[in-house]
């Protein structure tokens, strides 16, 4: 009798045993999930979307994918804002997911948000750069709308505008950019910028990599040290402090 005890407690103990491996696997895994590849956010003037510092482009597009596929109603035809400040995309990478969500749900990203300073317009009617309070200036005037340069820079290449310039690309070594207002890069600057052109210290010079021949702001001229330097892991701002032109990762 004691020997059936014994063997109906070692059956026992063996099926607990054999269970307490697969709970152990389960709380594992969820510790081990991390942070979702897009944060969604509402409120009364629509969605942002804000893109995990850490994830991949093929992660932030299966992750949308899978969401508007979760709520296919509750997206349709929506328009939001994606928010870059933590997580830059280049060019490329922007319009792969303005396409894919516009594909899978009709979803329109109306704006780019790059700093707590500038947002890129993506509608038809409204493309501009904006700056916020904080980064006010008084020029260029407002009846000129910022010129849009839709594709990479090359050697030879000059644009001048009258007013902010956007490049949706490199600005290559031997390439010339312009503007009366900011310069705007979604791109590496290899070339020369040259931003408040009419004299306004104000302007300022954005994009991915700062990596110039040479650049200016008004009447201010700097050329960068030589050697070459890691990508950013955020947007890079010229601008004018103290008199010196100061490249500043945002």
């Amino acid at each position: 009798m004691s020997l059936a005890k014994g063997n109906r407690s070692s059956t026992v103990s063996s099926e607990n045993a054999g269970q307490q491996p697969l709970a152990k696997e389960h709380s594992d895994d969820t510790s081990e999930k991390g942070p979702p590849a897009v944060q969604v956010k509402a409120d009364r003037n629509g969605f942002t979307l804000v893109p995990d510092p850490a994830a991949s482009l093929d992660e932030i597009v299966a992750f949308m994918d899978e969401r508007l596929e979760q709520s296919r109603n509750f997206f349709q035809k929506s328009e939001m804002v994606l928010d870059l400040r933590t997580r830059p995309m280049r060019t490329d990478e922007i319009s792969v997911l303005c396409e894919k969500l516009y594909e899978k749900s009709r979803v329109k990203v109306v704006e780019v948000r790059l700093s707590d300073e500038l947002s890129f317009s993506m509608t038809q009617e409204g493309r501009k750069s904006r700056l916020s309070s904080k980064g006010a200036r008084s020029g260029p005037p407002e009846n000129y709308a910022p010129l849009i340069v839709r594709n990479t820079c090359r050697s030879g290449v000059r644009i001048v505008s009258p007013s902010d310039c956007v490049v949706l690309g490199d600005v290559n070594p031997g390439a010339e950019i312009i503007a009366e207002g900011d310069v705007v890069i979604f791109g590496a600057l290899r070339g020369i910028a040259h931003a408040g052109a009419g004299g306004e210290r104000a302007a300022r010079i954005w994009a991915l990599s700062i990596e110039p021949h040479q650049i200016r702001i008004a009447d201010l001229v700097a050329v960068p040290p030589e050697g070459v330097k890691p990508m950013p892991p955020r947007f890079e701002v010229a601008e004018i402090q103290d008199g010196v032109i100061q490249v500043i990762s945002l």
